[in-house]
């Protein structure tokens, strides 16, 4: 027998508006969602969720709880470089860091750099192994992006000089 699902997904969002009784799904937020595959399974990152969930087949979730994933930063977005997944997400005000971890189930995120600050993050890496990274959210700004070296996710040495120009 063939089933098919579809959202919303029912889990429990840590930032959302609960009413007393049944869980209503029409009241459930999983803000800025980011889902991506690595090392044989599926990691899916909200805003505000102190942690992330993780499933197998898409169907079945486990939440893992971080509560050192930035979780008063907004719009997270993960991406595989190398062996290692790395998370970044938006902070007003003050430079954002980006962490990585080689296993995000047995051991912590860890910081590499927090270059500059950002909002809305996405982190691409592509064919030939060079990172790049762009960020905006306006109606009037312009959605930017620079080079990162992928081995310290810091502006890479085009970037730097570019950016002086």
């Amino acid at each position: 027998m063939r089933q098919t699902y579809c959202n919303p997904l029912d889990l429990g969002y840590r930032y959302q508006h609960m009413k007393e009784g049944p869980r209503v799904a029409g009241f459930r937020e999983g803000a800025d969602p980011t889902l991506v595959y690595f090392k044989g399974k599926y990691y899916l990152f909200v805003s505000m969720s102190a942690g992330f969930w993780y499933s197998e087949d898409l169907l079945n979730w486990d939440f893992h709880a971080d509560p050192g994933l930035l979780i008063y930063d907004y719009a997270p977005d993960v991406r595989q470089v190398g062996n290692y997944l790395y998370f970044c997400a938006s902070r007003k005000g003050r430079n954002c860091p980006i962490l990585r971890t080689a296993d995000p189930l047995t051991e912590p995120f860890t910081e590499v750099s927090a270059p500059f600050a950002f909002w809305d993050p996405d982190l691409f890496c592509d064919d030939d192994g060079r990172v790049y990274f762009y960020w905006g959210c306006s109606n009037i700004a312009p959605i930017y992006g620079v080079e990162l070296d992928p081995d310290t996710m810091t502006l890479s040495v085009k970037s730097r000089s570019d950016l002086r120009q």
